[in-house]
């Protein structure tokens, strides 16, 4: 979903047309706004997956016991896996962040090619 609209927001800023940049922001704002949730749902899945990875790797060097291991590596393999999902969303929103400026110079240009607007 991300990557679409990240396509299709960047196809519309790179063209010089005259585009009701008002509407184009309000859009943005919505995407920016579902991309922060989901971030923050990342954000506390990962917290809580590395939590409990570094919880079974203290109980599995407390307890000495080998066959702890099948239970860690999974569990450190979706902490990974979760890390570089996490990193995908936080650079997204700062990419969308810097769209927001973008369209919003391009609103204040517009206006100021027609103060009648």
């Amino acid at each position: 979903m991300f990557k679409k609209y990240q396509l299709q927001i960047e196809k519309t800023l790179t063209e010089k047309t005259n585009e009701d940049w008002t509407k184009i922001l309000d859009k943005h704002k919505e995407i920016v706004s579902i991309i922060q949730h989901e971030r923050l749902i990342h954000l506390l899945v990962t917290i809580f997956t590395g939590l409990i990875m570094s919880l079974s790797y203290f109980v599995t060097i407390i307890s000495e016991k080998l066959y702890l291991l099948f239970l860690d590596v999974p569990l450190t393999l979706l902490f990974i896996g979760y890390l570089v999902h996490y990193r995908f969303l936080e650079n997204t929103t700062q990419k969308f962040y810097l769209y927001t400026d973008i369209i919003r110079k391009n609103i204040s240009h517009s206006k100021s090619q027609n103060p009648y607007k």
